[in-house]
Parts: structure tokens; sequence; C-alpha cells
């Protein structure tokens, strides 16, 4: 089944039981994709939910650290529940040394050979990994072998 219909299905349901944090959260995931989706003009592919879904808890943790600063544990608390509800509906993250394996075979396969050559193995590594690392992770893996 796919992201968005298991997102809309578990919506309905937290609905259903009153779940009024499950519901205040999904709909704003379920808002988000549907404004990624007019931005773009055609419905998003799995990859591209993923994406949206990975920002969406991105802002959940910018939020968490200024929540932080602040010291406002409830807002700590909310932000942190909405990232675990979010976080159900993504592909399981990769580990490490699997992104490193990932990135080190890209590497030959392009026949990338410094720094300069990240442009050839980043859309690579980014379409086989399919949201399973942040690309900000799979740049430091990329980097962590083209520099060395």
């Amino acid at each position: 089944m796919k992201i968005v219909e298991n997102i809309e299905k578990d919506l309905f349901a937290a609905m259903k039981d009153k779940k009024s944090d499950i519901v205040r959260t999904l709909r704003m995931a379920m808002a988000s994709i549907k404004y990624a989706e007019k931005d773009k003009r055609k419905p998003l592919d799995e990859l591209e939910v993923v994406n949206v879904l990975q920002k969406e808890i991105k802002v959940r943790q910018e939020s968490i650290e200024e929540a932080q600063k602040g010291n406002r544990q409830d807002i700590i608390d909310e932000n942190e529940h909405d990232i675990s509800i979010l976080e159900k509906y993504l592909p399981a993250p990769l580990s490490e040394t699997e992104l490193e394996e990932l990135v080190k075979k890209i590497i030959v396969e392009t026949g990338a050979e410094s720094i300069k050559d990240m442009g050839k193995v980043m859309p690579a590594a980014v379409q086989q990994v399919q949201g399973r690392a942040a690309n900000s992770a799979i740049s430091q893996a990329v980097r962590k072998f083209l520099a060395g």
C-alpha cells in the first residue's frame, strides 16, 4: 500500500478514535503532500512523498532545538511525538555502514575520483537510497570517500 493511502487510512482511524494529536499531525502531513502536488502539478511518487515527510520531520527537529533554548518542554514533547508519528510512514533507514557501502559502489560505477566529481555521484546515490537516508548523510558519505 502506498504511503499516502496509509496516512489517509490512519487519519480516518484516528478521527474515529478521537485521537486529536494524531489527527493534527497526519492532517498537517497530508496538507504538505497536497501542497507539493499542487506545486508540481502532478501526483507525487513514493520518493517525493518520503522527501515531504522528511522535510516535515526536519522542521520539527529544528523546532525542538529552538524550544530547548527557550526551555519549553511542552513544545519539545509535542514535536517529538509528531516525529514519532511521521517516522512510521518512512522506509526503514539505512545504517551508516550500508550507506557507505552503497556510496563506495556508486563511486566505482561512476568513475568519480575527486570531490569535483560529487555532481556525478550524488544523483545516483539519492536515487538508489530512495529516501532511506537524509541527503545530508549521503553528501557526507560521498565527501568522506572522495576527499580521502
